[in-house]
């Protein structure tokens, strides 16, 4: 009896020691650090730039709108959009019908006052000659005072110009008609390309609405209105990139060649001009544009890249890693911010690792395992 209860002490001992030996061993295996695997880059001195971008349409450099002098019935469009056409061809006929005769009626009255002025002109040398000899006579004493007088006054009155006057009114009036039926013919102000047109066959066009519009198309630019903030940083000459999303995803290079003094008065924006410094074939007026510009910007200053910093309520820090792979935040300050790119102005060193990737996940001191980021330039 006491054996077997010797043995059964035996056996309980065992099984509490190998209870004790597994439960220390899940302890060590418990206490054991978890590292996190973070990506890191060294900061650097480089250029950075803050970038604006503005929406806008592509139009030609030099572009004029087609408008009716006067309002009028469309009869003919000769053109179609796309065509292009030199300065001065005609591109829209409005209806002339009731111009023309009236103009008819104007070269006739014309036609009947020179005449009156030829027979007037015979009149006027018949009194002249019978004035000069009535005033022979009344020299001599052979007519009386009152017969000089009325061989004066006719003379006067045919010299006094009222029908050459008849004659230039006419002559006025018909050049006016005349011009009014020139007008009739909407012709293009500049060469080049049409771009939308504005009417129908039909329709009355109206000096306050274009009927078309001619672009050329040889310089093309953008034109886009540029907020107050910003405009101080724009000058003319430089360089922008110049994207149009239905082409291609890459930019196309453009300099700004005017920057209005004055905000429009409505929308207290500036109105600036970009120039495409290439016209390609497929680039054509009216294509939406987004222009990109550099604002502040700054040479050989400490920049990090923009994922490494972290707000922390009013302040930002980076997480930088020490000799024992520790990660430990540093608050900085920071200044000039690209889209890739922020420029850190207190706080960091030039060369300093900073964890990019991972640093929303750590604390201060928690072990990481490094890997090195791709260099950002």
């Amino acid at each position: 009896m006491n054996k077997r209860w010797k043995w059964t002490v035996w056996f309980f001992l065992a099984v509490l020691m190998v209870s004790l030996l597994n439960g220390c061993q899940a302890s060590q295996e418990v206490a054991k650090e978890i590292e996190l695997t973070v990506e890191v880059t060294a900061a650097q001195n480089q250029y950075i730039a803050r970038t604006a971008r503005y929406a806008g349409k592509i139009r030609g450099a030099n572009e004029a709108p087609v408008t009716a002098k006067m309002a009028g019935r469309v009869t003919q469009i000769l053109v179609q959009p796309g065509d292009r056409v030199a300065a001065g061809q005609t591109l829209v006929v409005l209806d002339s019908t009731g111009l023309q005769a009236a103009l008819k009626q104007a070269e006739a009255m014309v036609a009947s006052t020179r005449a009156q002025m030829a027979s007037n002109q015979l009149q006027l040398e018949n009194a002249r000659l019978n004035y000069e000899r009535m005033q022979q006579l009344h020299q001599a004493g052979a007519i009386a005072d009152n017969a000089l007088e009325a061989a004066r006054l006719q003379y006067e009155t045919l010299q006094s110009g009222a029908v050459e006057a008849s004659v230039a009114s006419a002559e006025a009036a018909r050049l006016s008609l005349q011009d009014q039926l020139n007008n009739c013919n909407l012709t293009a102000p500049i060469s080049g390309m049409v771009g939308s047109i504005a009417v129908s066959l039909g329709d009355t066009a109206s000096p306050q609405s274009p009927v078309a519009v001619v672009s050329d198309t040889s310089r093309l630019q953008v034109e886009v209105l540029v907020s107050e903030a910003d405009i101080n940083f724009i000058q003319t000459g430089s360089k922008v990139n110049v994207y149009i999303s239905s082409l291609s995803s890459q930019p196309f290079s453009g300099t700004v060649v005017s920057v209005d003094p004055m905000a429009d008065v409505v929308k207290r924006n500036f109105t600036v001009q970009v120039a495409l410094d290439e016209a390609q074939p497929q680039i054509r007026p009216g294509m939406f544009a987004e222009v990109v510009m550099a604002t502040e910007q700054a040479e050989n200053t400490l920049c990090v890249p923009i994922e490494a910093v972290i707000a922390r309520g009013d302040k930002s820090v980076v997480y930088t890693v020490d000799a024992e792979n520790r990660a430990h935040p540093l608050e900085v300050k920071t200044g000039i911010s690209s889209d890739r790119l922020i420029q850190i102005t207190e706080g960091l060193e030039a060369g300093t690792p900073v964890i990019v990737q991972g640093n929303t996940l750590v604390s201060d001191g928690t072990l990481v395992r490094v890997v090195a980021g791709e260099e950002k330039v």
